[in-house]
């Protein structure tokens, strides 16, 4: 028996092993899945946090163009994404930047608050800039051994946003109201009210009226004031904000029913600050500053009339430009042939058939007032005096408030091209000794016609909406209209109270008075004009009226149909003026290829 048992001694450790085996696969199965889990949960979470980043990239950028509007020639144009930037520069110094960096090794920029675990670089494509306002950037995010990227537009907030914009809700001072300064330092809509200390002040309330919407006005689109709206059951079918601090933020007028809020009723944001002039824009004119200015545009000088054209080209008349695009010496001011040819021969500037040239494509023309240092390259080549004057083939015909002039070689329907007043016209109410309707020397603009092409009109004093302004292609086409003054709906009357033109007016563009208002001419004379049609958007600082009237309809003027253009929700007219307090909103964004591998080589 005991031999028996010895010889089954080795039967018990193949089982055992074997046993064993098992337990050994059993462990190592379940650690290898554990590890493997564990990878892939890192993966995944580095994978997400790369995406974070790349978002953290957007936001850097952003945060700094708003602080410093400058930093928009910061770039790196050895990246392929920028190479159509080709103005950019890397920023040195305080403001270097490990963002720029498109290099395999070179270092990446850290997302605040990761422990350095996180990273981001960006690129940034200014191309259409200055034509749209619009910035595009490339984000990639670093996490791990992860990255992803994103691209984003980032375009300037401004008054482009807002089919309907005003700073005060008063009638301008200046055009309606005698000049009161009293209008504005004492706000009727919105407190502190100044009393006192404010220069020409007497006593009393101010004569600027209160203006309200009426029961016939639909505004399509965002609205927004700094001021407190009067309504009279009008419909707004966008959101309204106000900065007034008034409560309620909004008041009904007498005898009114409430009006239709549409869209929420008004909220109380911050206020949007007008920039105090436009002269900024005159900059774009500009041919010795190819950093800031890469591609100028064109400056007119005097009152200058703009017919366009619907086949790309625009008719224009300017008698008294020399120069057409100038520098901070007056001998670099030049006349590029995109500009029209000074002069008076036919097909120049100042022939009575004006200069006919193809619209300034994503770019801006300037019209400034006569120059009064004779230093200056747009002086007069002769003396204009302080009464009526002949300038070549330009004729000023009146002196103080009832200032006309005429281009031609009468003034009569036949022989003159272009004048102002129109045959029959009486000189409209707003017109004073200090702002003249149709100042012989002063940097007026006359403009209508169809558009086809994308171009920034802006002018040092008024802006005349001569006829209606249309796109030849409302999908492309797009107009900025920028007056420092007062931009008028051109509509002039006879003696007779009866109106020169013909009902109804349409405007496509993005209108925009600095220091004064958009108005009807004449909006008090006369019987019903019909319905102003406005696409696009519209900002001024002290609101016009456009006609007058009650809840049930217009007595004079026009009723307002303003409908926004929901293109500049995405762009802007080319080099539009923007407020002093710039902020970017993100338009667009999508996930794209990653750009870089983890260790910073571009793929």
């Amino acid at each position: 028996m005991r031999r028996f048992l010895r010889r089954e001694d080795g039967y018990v450790l193949p089982l055992v092993m074997g046993l064993g085996l098992v337990l050994v696969l059993v462990v190592a199965t379940a650690l290898s899945s554990t590890v493997g889990g564990t990878q892939k949960a890192d993966t995944e979470t580095d994978w997400n946090g790369a995406l974070a980043a790349a978002y953290a990239g957007i936001e850097d950028y952003s945060s700094r163009v708003e602080n410093d509007p400058s930093y928009v020639r910061y770039g790196n144009t050895a990246s392929e994404f920028s190479s159509e930037s080709p103005t950019l520069t890397m920023p040195t110094g305080s403001n270097a930047n490990a963002a720029f960096n498109v290099t395999a090794s070179a270092p990446w920029a850290t997302v605040p608050g990761s422990d350095g675990k996180a990273k981001f670089r960006y690129e940034i494509d200014t191309s259409m800039y200055p034509a749209t306002g619009v910035i595009r950037i490339r984000s990639t995010g670093l996490v791990g051994s992860q990255t992803r990227s994103v691209i984003a537009d980032l375009r300037q907030d401004g008054f482009s946003d807002f089919v309907y914009f005003t700073d005060y809700e008063t009638q301008d001072p200046l055009v309606t109201s005698g000049n009161d300064p009293y209008c504005e330092n004492y706000w009727w809509n919105r407190p502190p009210q100044k009393t006192s200390g404010v220069p020409g002040y007497s006593g009393g309330s101010p004569t600027c009226g209160d203006i309200q919407f009426a029961g016939s006005d639909v505004i399509k689109g965002k609205v927004h004031t700094n001021d407190r709206l009067l309504l009279c059951s009008a419909t707004f079918k966008g959101a309204v904000t106000t900065a007034s601090t008034t409560n309620p933020l909004y008041g009904t007028a007498s005898g009114c029913s409430s009006p239709n809020f549409q869209a929420g009723v008004p909220q109380r944001v911050g206020a949007i600050t007008m920039p105090a002039t436009n002269a900024q824009m005159k900059k774009e004119t500009r041919n010795d500053l190819p950093s800031e200015v890469p591609d100028p545009g064109c400056l007119y000088t005097g009152p200058t009339v703009i017919q366009l054209n619907s086949n790309g080209t625009m008719t224009v008349w300017s008698p008294f430009t020399r120069k057409t695009q100038v520098a901070a010496s007056s001998s670099g001011a030049t006349t590029p042939a995109k500009c029209g040819t000074p002069g008076t021969s036919t097909g120049q500037l100042g022939s009575t058939g004006g200069a006919t040239i193809p619209v300034l494509n994503l770019n801006l023309l300037y019209v400034q007032n006569i120059p009064s240092s004779t230093s200056d390259p747009n002086y007069p080549t002769s003396s204009l005096g302080t009464g009526t004057f002949t300038y070549n083939k330009f004729h000023c015909t009146g002196t103080g408030s009832d200032q006309a002039w005429y281009i031609g070689s009468t003034n009569s329907s036949s022989s003159a091209t272009q004048r102002f007043p129109m045959a029959n016209e009486v000189m409209p109410s707003s017109s004073t000794s200090s702002t003249p309707a149709y100042g012989c020397r002063n940097g007026d603009l006359y403009i209508s016609g169809t558009l086809h092409g994308r171009m920034t009109t802006a002018a040092e004093n008024f802006v005349y909406l001569t006829g209606d302004l249309s796109y030849a292609d409302t999908q492309e086409d797009m107009l900025g209209v920028v007056g420092n003054n007062a931009i008028w709906v051109w509509n002039p009357m006879n003696s007779s109270d009866n109106a020169l033109l013909g009902t109804n007016r349409t405007i496509y563009a993005s209108l925009l008075s600095v220091a004064h208002t958009i108005q009807v001419q004449n909006y008090r004379s006369g019987s019903p004009r019909g319905t102003l049609k406005i696409v696009g958007s519209m900002a001024q600082k002290f609101r016009g009226p456009v006609g007058t009237g009650s809840a049930y309809g217009v007595a004079t003027g026009y009723a307002k149909d303003y409908n926004y253009d929901e293109r500049l929700t995405y762009s802007a007219p080319p080099k539009y003026l923007t407020p002093t307090s710039t902020t970017y909103g993100t338009t667009q964004i999508a996930g794209v290829p990653s750009a870089f591998d983890a260790d910073g080589a571009p793929r």
